[in-house]
């Protein structure tokens, strides 16, 4: 068995010995495909979160109380992908591949999610939502 060989770009000529794929890392729930709730938010591309923020948000409703009744998992994932989403839009910077977004007042606590902006398995541009360090 011989495996891939890259044609062309820095890496021409090296062999790709593993690759685990996007779509193999929500098959396997590292990450959750999140595009559906990211398109009411303006996404107009693939998103997906890492699972350990996407049960993050889940815990954040089981101890949310906040006077309106309690808010569910789904409504913090949407409240954090609209956030996301108007992040990008408020940044001027260019050439940045990620963007820091506070999580404190959805934690409750101080904690900083990335969003990546990157390519997808065949190259499109998809948006990750992650942890420092989860990349």
């Amino acid at each position: 068995m011989t495996n891939e060989v890259i044609a062309s770009g820095p890496w021409a000529g090296f062999e790709v010995v593993h690759r685990y794929t996007r779509m193999q890392a929500i098959a396997d729930g590292v990450l959750v495909d999140v595009t559906a709730q990211a398109r009411g938010c303006g996404f107009t591309v693939p998103v997906a979160m890492t699972g350990t923020l996407f049960a993050d948000c889940e815990s954040w409703a089981d101890g949310a109380d906040w006077g309106n009744g309690e808010p569910t998992a789904e409504q913090f994932v949407r409240w954090l992908l609209c956030f996301a989403c108007e992040t990008i839009r408020a940044n001027k910077q260019t050439g940045v591949d990620r963007l820091s977004l506070s999580l404190t007042h959805f934690a409750g606590r101080p904690s900083t999610a990335l969003v990546h902006i990157g390519p997808g398995d065949d190259g499109e541009p998809v948006v990750t939502l992650m942890y420092p360090g989860e990349e």
